[in-house]
């Protein structure tokens, strides 16, 4: 596993317009985000056991970077390009996943028809969606099972504040 400061430099490195936010020039700005970063980092980590998230993105340079993210906040991942691997994945599994962290547009079966298939064999799932489209997000947040979302581009910090977020708001 990488460590905050590897994932963040290849972030630096490779993400611009994926993740905005994280790579900016040295400036004092920069600091301040240095600090919201690790605040990030650092209040993801404040749980009890290792939740395990189920992360589906169709992009394979969206699906490593956050994938990384996530791991260097202490995340467990089981990893799917596209909805029919993630049911496979997650009907192999002995646990469930805690979390579905899934792309609204995928070929096949969007991640919205993916929450719902899940939430058939897990009522009490917690599902985050993310879309770059805002169409897509509309429609999700005005499905019946009120899906959470989270818009595309996004930073580090917004990635794992709104995944804290999902994990401690209270299952219906």
């Amino acid at each position: 596993m990488n460590s905050g400061t590897e994932v963040e430099s290849v972030i630096r490195a490779s993400a611009r317009e994926i993740l905005p936010g994280i790579s900016s020039p040295a400036t004092a700005e920069t600091s301040i985000g240095e600090i919201a970063l690790s605040s990030a980092f650092a209040e993801a980590g404040r749980r009890g056991k290792p939740e395990t998230i189920l992360l589906v993105e169709d992009e394979a340079f969206v699906r490593k970077v956050t994938a990384e993210v996530l791991e260097s906040a202490g995340y467990r991942l089981v990893i799917a390009q596209s909805a029919a691997e993630a049911l496979e994945a997650y009907h192999g599994r002995s646990a469930p996943v805690d979390l579905l962290l899934a792309d609204v547009v995928m070929p096949g079966m969007s991640g919205c028809e993916l929450a719902t298939e899940l939430e058939r064999c897990h009522p009490r799932a917690r599902v985050l969606l993310m879309s770059g489209y805002t169409e897509q997000l509309a429609w999700c947040e005005s499905s019946p099972y009120r899906k959470l979302y989270l818009a595309k581009p996004f930073s580090t910090r917004v990635l794992l504040k709104r995944v804290r977020e999902v994990f401690d708001k209270p299952v219906d």
